[in-house]
């Protein structure tokens, strides 16, 4: 399957203009896409895929049987079919976002976040752990400075390589915005339990295999303090 993807590059690249690379379609790639899945299929009831050609076969099988492809397809507006991850991967390569690839099919699969909060603008940490980090919401912030007088308290996770010391301002990014995932309990260092909110920092456009992760963590933390 790599090289079949390869040569369809090449011959795009090469029936470019000589000064740039002209990008495909979205149309192209799912035209190009399309019949990489009908060769595939008619070989293999030929019997006459390559053994590195029926690894690939299978392994987009099963990515189509995976937990987020049945989210998908769940909540796709349209058909998600066997040439779907082959055009995703090609679209994304040459540079569209998923939000044209959903607007070109019409999956439906971009909301507006509905779990948006604005009840505090950033979050200033005052514990790490080494999982997870516990922060106040800040009322007011300046710079590097945080009013916490009547701020919550929240979990926030860790994330990838980001550095977490005390007193380091949260903020979500430009595009995002605070997120109350789920709830966590802890015991505080004079022995005390608590309950707080579970932070995360999402895109405030979704799609709706997030928007169901956050609905399931939301479900199962509840249901783990019961």
């Amino acid at each position: 399957m790599k090289k079949i993807i390869y040569v369809f590059i090449f011959i795009l690249l090469c029936s470019a203009c000589s000064t740039a690379p002209k990008r495909p379609t979205l149309s192209q790639l799912q035209e190009f896409a399309s019949e990489l899945v009908s060769d595939f299929q008619e070989r293999e009831k030929a019997g006459t895929l390559s053994k590195e050609e029926e690894k690939d076969w299978q392994l987009l099988k099963e990515e189509m049987a995976s937990e987020v492809m049945v989210s998908l397809k769940k909540n796709s507006a349209q058909p998600i079919n066997l040439d779907f991850p082959i055009l995703v991967a090609e679209a994304r390569e040459w540079g569209y976002s998923f939000q044209e690839i959903n607007d070109f099919l019409g999956l439906d699969l971009i909301i507006d976040n509905p779990y948006c909060e604005n009840e505090f603008q950033s979050y200033k940490v005052f514990q790490v752990l080494p999982d997870y980090v516990l922060a106040n919401g800040c009322e007011i912030t300046s710079y590097d400075t945080c009013s916490t007088f009547n701020g919550r308290i929240f979990m926030f996770p860790k994330q990838g390589e980001s550095l977490y010391f005390d007193d380091k301002i949260l903020t979500p990014p430009a595009g995002f915005c605070s997120v109350y995932a789920g709830i966590f309990s802890y015991e505080s260092r004079g022995g005390k339990q608590h309950t707080v909110p579970i932070l995360l920092f999402l895109p405030k456009t979704i799609d709706k295999v997030q928007l169901e992760y956050i609905q399931k963590m939301r479900e199962k933390t509840q249901k783990e303090l019961q």
